[in-house]
């Protein structure tokens, strides 16, 4: 299962991690986990959402969103130490969004993160958990 490790709470149930806020019945068979940090009114809202089943990732969403126009920028996901990706230059006035088809299976407890080169002070991060 994939949990989050950033600032909500969140349900395991059914093998799958949900947000707490957002848990329903018909989320039961979601494998997903998502994390942010920061604020788009400051130096951005940095989130990475996670999708696969069990230690297998199938993609990887790395977003950046501000209240403000700004300069072009590149996201980089990592997973463990041997995966790493980047994106092309990104130019957008307040969102930025790069997703990454991984197809690949990881050991549990492997870290996922995403961060910005426009914004590189924090970035967002979850754990792989089977």
């Amino acid at each position: 299962m994939l949990t989050r490790i950033a600032a909500a709470a969140v349900l395991v149930m059914g093998g799958a991690a949900i947000p707490a806020t957002q848990a329903s019945a018909a989320d039961l068979t979601t494998m997903s986990a998502s994390g942010c940090t920061g604020n788009a009114g400051g130096n951005g809202s940095k989130c990475i959402d996670v999708t696969g089943t069990g230690l297998h990732v199938k993609s990887v969403t790395a977003t950046l969103t501000k209240n403000h126009a700004d300069n072009c920028g590149r996201a980089t996901i990592s997973i463990g130490r041997n995966y790493v990706t980047t994106s092309g230059k990104i130019c957008a006035a307040s969102e930025f969004e790069f997703t990454d088809t991984v197809g690949l299976s990881f050991p549990d407890g492997t870290k996922a993160c995403a961060s910005w080169s426009n914004y590189p002070d924090s970035r967002a991060c979850i754990t792989i958990h089977k």
